[in-house]
């Protein structure tokens, strides 16, 4: 595929023709507003654009006269964090009818490569880990190497440039490279990303490079700590059956592994300068034979030389918009980005009564991103989803009462009158963008309030830092099984040496499946929730272990949690948007989770295989639980020597406050509670 790219162009498959009509609806589309505001910026972007050998320009009254031009709308992208881009906007469509040049291309059949980058924040997580267990003692550094315009350096087919043209200022641009805004230039650009990982780490045999790319080595910046005499702290890896270092079976280190995350080249070596240094030139040297070297007088440098030598040599970097520490082995959010995210907040003081569905969104989607590391803030964010699914449903109603064009649209999708796919695709886009644009405001509810306060004074006040041991694949330090009946639920774990038995109250078991058969009545406590509940227990349970019984080895563990319940199983990890007593739960679960060093996962078990813990479960009555426990044991030795955990006053308080009238406790008031006193062992 590489070869293809290189040799014959982008894409892999084009093959297409449209209308004269369809052509000139987009020839004579006015151009965007942001385009004339942002003029200067505009022409330095063609210029560069020129001079690159990205594109070339004609006047503008030669489009008539070309053969296959197709005329794609321009506009500028702004970021507040990031410099304003150019964007081809490959997907706009003026009319039902008209056919965007994406709807062109072949990649929805499926000619071109899958991208693969996503899965480069856990390799990258996993490597630093892997090197901290070979290297207990040393410094580990995080570094990157940045491809400049990855997309643009890839070109188009000589055959087809034409059909990739934009008209701005009377000028006719003719694209050579790819463009930001096709759907298959990360398709293209992944072929090539593919190589250049390969080919680094295999060019780190190659000791020449050193001295080849010297120039460049020498004007790196390297964090002055790293040669600090003064002792260091090191926070350790323990190794398992899925991490045992970076070592071959002979002890000598491996070649290092480099991570493009689109185009950024991300590595993390061992802190012996020579390794550091060969890792960096053999991405250098990977990048100019993938994409040529550096040559201004023939085409754009492929290398970002600007911030490959202005980011420092460190343990401590900020790479995917992270900031991750090597010697605490912790990531988490740039201060800035929690900065801004507040100021969002800030926006919905207590006098607020009132939000936009775009707001809500912008403020949600920040906070989904602090949620990849800070994995307990998912169980605060529920009701701020429930209520943009609300006033999503608010907006439909009020474009239907007095959008003329909104209604016809819905009557044309319900009774399928369409000619074609693409007039049914652009209708439902038109209902979709109306709905999530309307500036209609909705009434923020005291829950929501509630809940956006409880976020901002978390995000000030507690840490936002995750360890590493708990974003990588390992195995885990214990591992605990659950369920419950509409009676009682129990759990267990022999390697955490407990078992637990919870009768339900009588008010619960009351408000269950055999009493009320549906949730017409508001009262049904649902098996999923009390599935859910057990699971939150043995999590207790398994914190108060671990801090009766520390490991340096392992000051971060992992508990594995079974569960034979799907939805508690997905509630646990991703947290629950619909249930209001699985979200008050979730509350709980999120009081247990903030600044405990126990991370947090779970697994499917079939209800068969889950019989210990079904038949711990079943047992109905408090005061015949020792006998059974006697014989449990004997049926299953496994048993023997663990005692029984009982939760803590408070804890359980917590769980039926929840289960009975959906208590949503502020989870930062119940941290120190619940965190510090789980509950006890007793034999």
């Amino acid at each position: 595929d590489y070869r293809r790219i290189m040799t014959v162009g982008c894409p892999n498959k084009f093959v297409a023709e449209t209308s004269h009509d369809n052509a000139e609806t987009y020839r004579l589309l006015d151009a965007d507003s942001s385009l004339a505001r942002h003029e200067a910026f505009v022409r330095k972007n063609l210029v560069k654009e020129f001079k690159n050998n990205f594109a070339f320009p004609l006047p503008g009254w030669v489009t008539r006269y070309c053969r296959a031009v197709f005329l794609t709308p321009q506009h500028i992208l702004l970021h507040p964090r990031k410099p304003p881009r150019g964007i081809f906007d490959a997907r706009q469509r003026p009319t039902q009818d008209s056919r965007s040049i994406n709807m062109m291309t072949s990649t929805s059949e499926g000619s071109e490569l899958q991208c693969h980058y996503g899965a480069v924040p856990s390799l990258l997580f996993s490597r630093i880990w892997n090197l901290r267990i070979s290297y207990p003692d040393y410094d580990l550094i995080i570094h990157a190497n940045d491809v400049k315009s990855c997309f643009r350096l890839l070109k188009h087919h000589p055959d087809i440039i034409e059909a990739f043209s934009y008209v701005i200022f009377n000028q006719l641009w003719i694209q050579v490279g790819q463009t930001f805004g096709s759907d298959f230039s990360p398709a293209n650009w992944e072929g090539v990303r593919r190589v250049i990982e390969q080919l680094a780490q295999s060019l780190f045999k190659d000791s020449s490079l050193r001295d080849k790319h010297r120039k460049y080595l020498d004007q790196l910046q390297w964090d002055d700590s790293l040669e600090s005499q003064s002792k260091k702290r090191f926070v350790p890896a323990r190794p398992d059956s899925q991490n045992k270092g970076v070592l071959d079976p002979d002890g000598y280190p491996l070649e290092t592994p480099h991570h493009l995350f689109v185009d950024d080249d991300i590595y993390v070596e061992v802190y012996i300068r020579e390794r550091v240094e060969q890792a960096i030139a053999a991405s250098i040297e990977a990048m100019f034979i993938t994409l040529g070297e550096s040559d201004l007088t023939f085409r754009a440098d492929p290398i970002s030389w600007d911030k490959l030598i202005e980011m420092t040599i460190s343990h401590f970097n900020k790479v995917l918009g992270m900031e991750i520490n090597t010697r605490k082995m912790d990531v988490g959010p740039p201060p800035e980005f929690v900065a801004s995210t507040i100021k969002l907040l800030d926006a919905f003081h207590d006098g607020r009564k009132s939000f936009t569905v775009q707001e809500m969104s912008s403020l949600i989607g920040n906070l989904s991103h602090i949620a990849n590391t800070s994995r307990w803030l998912t169980h605060v964010l529920s009701h701020l989803y429930t209520s943009i699914s609300s006033a999503l449903q608010v907006n439909k109603a009020h474009e239907i009462q007095t959008n003329k064009a909104f209604r016809e649209a819905l009557r044309r999708v319900e009774e399928a009158e369409f000619e074609s796919p693409d007039q049914r695709t652009f209708t439902e886009g038109f209902i979709n963008k109306t709905v999530h644009r309307s500036r209609r405001t909705h009434f923020l509810n005291q829950t929501a309030k509630e809940e956006l306060s409880i976020i901002r004074h978390a995000l000030s006040s507690r840490s936002l830092r995750t360890p590493i041991a708990h974003l990588v694949s390992r195995d885990p330090s214990g591992v605990a099984y659950g369920d419950s009946s509409l009676d009682a639920a129990g759990g267990w774990s022999t390697d955490c040496n407990f078992w637990w038995y919870l009768e339900w109250s009588e008010e619960i078991r009351q408000r269950t499946l055999r009493f009320h058969k549906n949730f017409k009545d508001g009262r049904l406590i649902s098996i999923n929730v009390l599935e859910y509940a057990s699971v939150i227990i043995n999590y207790a349970a398994m914190s108060l272990y671990f801090q009766q019984n520390c490991d340096p080895s392992d000051p971060f563990p992992m508990a594995l949690l079974f569960a034979d319940n799907v939805a508690a199983e997905i509630w646990t990890i991703k947290g629950c948007k619909r249930s209001l007593l699985g979200r008050a739960l979730g509350r709980l679960l999120c009081a247990l989770m903030i600044n405990n060093p126990l991370g947090i996962s779970t697994a499917r078990i079939d209800t068969h295989s889950n019989f210990i813990a079904d038949e711990i479960s079943r047992l109905k009555e408090e005061h015949d639980s020792l006998t059974f426990f006697s014989s449990l044991v004997t049926s299953y030795p496994q048993l023997r020597g663990c005692v029984r955990f009982l939760p803590s006053n408070e804890l359980l308080s917590a769980i039926t406050d929840a289960l009975l009238i959906g208590k949503l406790s502020d989870p930062l008031s119940l941290n120190s509670i619940v965190l510090n006193n789980p509950g006890s062992f007793t034999s």
